[in-house]
């Protein structure tokens, strides 16, 4: 049996779950972050063909943009190609680098880039590097943004308290990590997955495929990919759960049917939430043992 804790202060939080110590610690990640946009500095315009350097925190990413924050001193606009090269520190002396995709580019990233001045005045980036404790931490705050919110509307009971804490942040996070104003729903479709299983069948595949086949011919898409799971066994499990059934349509989307890994946003699990049937029988849990799949196009742009 799993001991209780208490932890006395402001409030006593005895029994506490995992989830509400991490729902705690994401709260003063999200704070920090919410900072990083506040009365962001000047907009530096970059001269066309001149190199820069740059280190500062992500504050958001619209497709292939990037805004990032440079102390109080400046703001970049950074823009990605499919010749930038994305990478952390690996290797005993971190002298080595390990290959990163667009995917891990999430606001809260403490990043550095090089690159050149392209001409609109935007930094084009060459090289692009951050930690991978950087990273740990921004995808805390990405991941949590969401699913927290759904857990506290589930627990509003017991964590009342820091529902309260979290609404501001998470209304920062949330616009931040999605940004999905600009873009419009093209296609969409659902996998179904079996119990305690990650595996894509045939016939889901066969729908990723027909799904990549409508994508030919669009300009500026971008694929968004969540996972989902039952209530068959912990909520801490199915979170793992689900957002290995979401990395498993974007490894087969990218290495089966040649999708840019820059062309699909950040894949997240969302557990046991959002539920679509009821998990009391087992048709409606093979229902909610999926991953929901979107096509989005930015606006404005024609086939």
């Amino acid at each position: 049996m799993r001991e209780k804790t208490c932890f006395r202060g402001k409030l006593a939080w005895c029994g506490a779950t995992p989830f509400l110590l991490a729902t705690l610690a994401f709260a003063q990640m999200a704070s920090a972050q919410a900072q990083a946009v506040a009365s962001l500095p000047p907009l530096v315009v970059h001269a066309d063909g001149q190199k820069f350097k740059i280190s500062g925190i992500l504050v958001d990413r619209n497709g292939d943009q990037l805004r990032v924050r440079e102390g109080d001193v400046a703001t970049h606009t950074v823009l990605l190609t499919d010749e930038t090269k994305i990478s952390t520190p690996s290797g005993l002396f971190k002298m080595d680098r390990k290959r990163r995709d667009a995917s891990n580019l999430l606001p809260g990233l403490m990043l550095q880039v090089s690159g050149r001045g392209g001409s609109n005045g935007a930094l084009v980036a060459d090289e692009i590097h951050f930690s991978t404790r950087s990273m740990k931490v921004a995808q805390q705050i990405n991941v949590g943004g969401e699913v927290v919110r759904a857990q506290v509307n589930a627990n509003s009971d017991s964590i009342e308290a820091v529902k309260r804490r979290l609404t501001d942040s998470l209304s920062h996070v949330n616009a931040r990590v999605t940004n999905l104003d600009n873009f419009e729903e093209r296609y969409s479709t659902v996998v179904n997955f079996a119990t305690d299983s990650w595996t894509l069948t045939d016939g889901a595949k066969g729908v990723l495929g027909d799904m990549v086949g409508r994508t030919a011919g669009f300009k500026g898409y971008y694929i968004e990919v969540k996972g989902y799971a039952d209530t068959t066994g912990t909520a801490e499990y199915n979170l793992q759960l689900s957002q290995k059934r979401a990395e498993a349509v974007v490894r087969y989307l990218t290495e089966m049917k040649d999708v840019p890994l820059r062309r699909v946003l950040n894949p997240t699990g969302f557990g046991q939430s959002a539920a679509i049937a009821a998990n009391s029988n087992e048709l409606g849990k093979a229902m909610n043992r999926r991953a929901t799949v979107r096509v989005l196009v930015a606006k404005g742009q024609q086939r």
